[in-house]
């Protein structure tokens, strides 16, 4: 098949990658150097399984997503900064193929995956992690 890349769309993009990029400087700039870097401990997250909303009580069959979200992995940002975490390794952020829960199905890197949040639930995540020192 064949796509046709539109204006809006390239907007989109850069959006996310501005997101990612202030992201990526926010990262560089608490820990600057390699030896600051061998300070940090790193949590990893697949952000489908990690938290999800307080409220959403289904059963969760393990081969599609489970619901879990930025805002729910927000909620819980005490618990990784009290096991002593510092920084956090999210799973990729785009749209994958159903049942691309893990983040590696990639569909569209343009747009962040809507069974995580919205763009701004990513931004809030990340503005609340940096304002804990993660």
């Amino acid at each position: 098949t064949v796509s046709v890349l539109y204006w809006s769309d390239l907007m989109r993009a850069a959006s996310i990658a501005s997101v990612l990029a202030l992201a990526l400087l926010a990262a560089v700039t608490a820990a600057k150097t390699p030896a600051e870097w061998t300070q940090r401990r790193i949590y990893q997250v697949l952000t489908d399984r990690f938290a999800r909303p307080a409220n959403d009580t289904r059963s969760c069959n393990f081969n599609e997503y489970c619901g879990g979200t930025f805002n729910a992995m927000a909620d819980h940002l005490d618990y990784i900064a009290g096991m002593g975490f510092n920084a956090i390794w999210i799973s990729p952020v785009p749209v994958n193929y159903e049942g691309g829960y893990h983040g590696y199905w990639a569909t569209n890197f343009f747009k962040i995956n809507p069974h995580f949040g919205t763009e701004q639930d990513l931004k809030n995540f990340v503005a609340k992690a940096h304002s804990m020192g993660i």
